[in-house]
């Protein structure tokens, strides 16, 4: 009988171990990772690569022979003639309407360089386009610290209630052995139920925001999370408080890249008054022909260059550059309001980091003189000294002092993630 027993223990023991393994458990890591690849907008990555291709081919289609064909009808109230006549020469009158059909071919030879920088105009919209994704990116994922940290302070609180909780069962299950003996009053063991019913309705509540707040992060990530879902707290030691560059931020590069695109297009607008230089075949048949004073329907061809060059455009181009310039300065207006926006939050966020870590040596002394008092009055109650409503007051004062403990660590963490993440070294 008693092996029977030991069988049932150890089988239900394996048991819970084997459903506690099989909890799922995620990192913030990799939560990061999931987020990013499951975000809609990385696929866009792709689409503005190939944007850029089918671009770049169009463009420079530019230098492929262009081919155009033409047809042409007309009527002239006077043609060409010859106002006096020679003996034994019979000159022909040209007809009033004419009739052409004729394909042009243009080849382009030389352009100032204007298709090699609209492709490299074309490769800067990509890169800003490229870098903004990132950018979108690294917001999700700042996005999902705020989330996860929010999971875990809730993680932290459950755990912390269902101790407190197991706390008052036994102490509870003492009274009742005290009431069955008649040394202690049932109000006391009244006083804890109640309190057991409190916690326990605190619990249902946070149990349902962290179900919410895990539904959100697998809805981010495409992970499958449930309330079974544990998070790991992150550690984050050695943090290097004295840098404040963030210039790994990606709205840095962006900001960069906005800077260089303007420069292509201001090198681009000078290019407009530079010589252009093609040359083009005319393949045609009609009347007349080339030979003006032939009346008959002829073939003909014509082969020449073409150079044209725009002396003056009433200082358009300069205009151009000037709003162009006046652009690049609104860009650098807003990189200094961003960095004096980054300033002030490394600032505020390592304040954030020493106030905490004075908060977290003082939980821990805290804790530990609550621990003494609460087990005092837990020893005083069960012999009956003290009731259970003042036995109370030690052991929620206790407990209040665990759940700052690792309210604070948590927050310590997330703190020193914001200030990496502020910095632009979020992985």
């Amino acid at each position: 009988m008693k092996n029977s027993v030991l069988t049932m223990i150890l089988v239900m023991m394996m048991t819970v171990w084997a459903i506690a393994q099989e909890r799922p458990v995620l990192t913030l890591d990799s939560c990061h990772s999931m987020a990013v690849e499951h975000n809609p907008l990385t696929k866009q990555r792709n689409l503005y690569e190939e944007a850029f291709r089918l671009q770049s081919k169009s463009i420079g289609s530019n230098y492929l022979p262009q081919t155009t064909l033409y047809a042409l009808a007309s009527w002239q109230s006077e043609v060409t003639g010859f106002p006096v006549s020679l003996p034994g020469i019979e000159i022909p009158a040209v007809s009033n309407d004419n009739y052409k059909i004729y394909l042009d071919v243009n080849q382009l030879i030389w352009d100032g360089g204007s298709v090699r920088r609209q492709k490299e105009l074309e490769a800067s919209s990509m890169q800003i386009d490229l870098a903004g994704v990132d950018a979108e990116n690294y917001r999700l994922k700042e996005s999902i610290n705020q989330l996860y940290f929010s999971i875990l302070q809730f993680q932290a609180n459950e755990k912390l209630l269902i101790l407190a909780m197991d706390e008052l069962y036994t102490r509870l299950a003492v009274l009742r052995a005290g009431i069955s003996n008649g040394t202690i009053l049932p109000s006391n063991a009244d006083v804890l139920d109640a309190e057991i019913a409190v916690i326990g309705q605190a619990l249902t509540d946070l149990r349902y925001n962290k179900s919410a707040g895990l539904y959100k992060l697998g809805e981010l990530t495409g992970l499958n999370t449930g309330p079974e879902t544990r998070l790991i707290l992150p550690e984050y030691e050695n943090l290097p408080l004295s840098l404040t560059d963030t210039k790994a931020r990606p709205e840095y590069r962006i900001f960069g890249m906005q800077q260089e695109k303007i420069s292509r297009q201001i090198s681009l607008t000078g290019i407009r008054v530079m010589p252009r230089l093609s040359a083009f075949t005319t393949l045609g048949y009609g009347r007349p022909g080339l030979n003006m004073l032939s009346n008959d329907f002829e073939s003909y061809a014509m082969l020449g260059a073409r150079f044209s060059w725009k002396l003056w455009d009433w200082n358009q181009h300069r205009n151009d550059q000037s709003v162009l310039s006046v652009q690049q300065q609104i860009i650098d207006t807003r990189k200094e309001a961003f960095e004096m926006t980054q300033r002030i939050a490394l600032n505020s966020l390592k304040q954030e980091i020493l106030r905490i870590e004075n908060l977290i040596a003082a939980d821990h002394r805290i804790v530990e003189l609550r621990k003494k008092v609460a087990m005092t009055a837990a020893a005083r109650l069960d012999q009956g000294i003290i009731t259970s409503s003042e036995y109370l007051i030690e052991q929620n004062a206790l407990t209040k002092a665990e759940l700052n403990l690792e309210l604070h660590k948590i927050q310590l963490q997330q703190s020193r993630l914001n200030y990496i993440s502020t910095m632009g070294y979020l992985k």
